[in-house]
């Protein structure tokens, strides 16, 4: 599977361009940044977008779903089976490790509530790659201060299902808060304390502690 990144948007956020080399099929995840760069690949690579898919329905990660609905009419929206922000285009609910075709390569769909309820990522087993959205950034994990965030289902996420997953696997982050844009999930479990936890109450720890830091920041 080929990938190319693109960032801007709300506050460094990237969204990513998907595609199947052989069948030239292709997808974004999040629609967070201008359109005309992603158009313009698409374009030069003679791609067909089939899909967006949307790691979680916080406005700043589908910002331009409206623009790129405009351009591609016939584009499916794929994301959680109880989207938080409505979405009147075609849309296409995802389960809980189900598999989706991008071409002839193989997107499984991961529930990750916590940051958001209707968190999701998206894995690439084959390629690993692994698309996190805001669950889970370099350095550390998403926020729980806003409605409908629980840090109790965003331990259990990241410890339960993330974390679990091979360690060579690339983590491809919603936005661009680390020292690199993207990162091994075994590098990031040695560069944070976020992936070091004990146990939930630890985690919490070490969450309240990040957030009394950034406010006297």
């Amino acid at each position: 599977m080929k990938l190319k990144s693109f960032q801007g948007g709300f506050d460094k956020n990237f969204s990513y361009l998907i595609w199947c080399e052989e069948s030239r099929d292709a997808a974004i995840i999040d629609p967070a940044v201008e359109i005309l760069p992603i158009i313009e690949e698409i374009e030069s690579n003679n791609l067909v977008l089939g899909k967006i898919l949307i790691t979680h329905t916080h406005n700043d990660h589908i910002q331009f779903l409206d623009d790129l609905i405009y351009e591609f009419p016939l584009v499916q929206i794929c994301g959680h089976p109880k989207p938080l922000k409505k979405i009147t285009h075609v849309y296409r609910p995802l389960d809980h490790h189900e598999n989706i075709s991008i071409g002839g390569e193989m997107i499984t769909v991961l529930h990750t509530p916590g940051h958001y309820n209707d968190s999701l990522c998206f894995w690439n087993m084959a390629k690993k790659q692994l698309f996190t959205g805001d669950t889970m950034f370099v350095g550390r994990t998403g926020r729980t201060i806003s409605t409908n965030s629980c840090i109790s289902k965003l331990y259990e996420s990241v410890y339960n299902i993330l974390l679990t997953l091979p360690d060579d696997t690339i983590i491809y982050p919603g936005h661009h808060y680390g020292h690199t844009p993207n990162i091994s999930l075994s590098d990031n479990i040695k560069l944070s304390s976020f992936f070091q936890c004990a146990s939930e109450n630890e985690f919490i720890n070490v969450m309240e502690n990040f957030e009394k830091n950034r406010k006297r920041g």
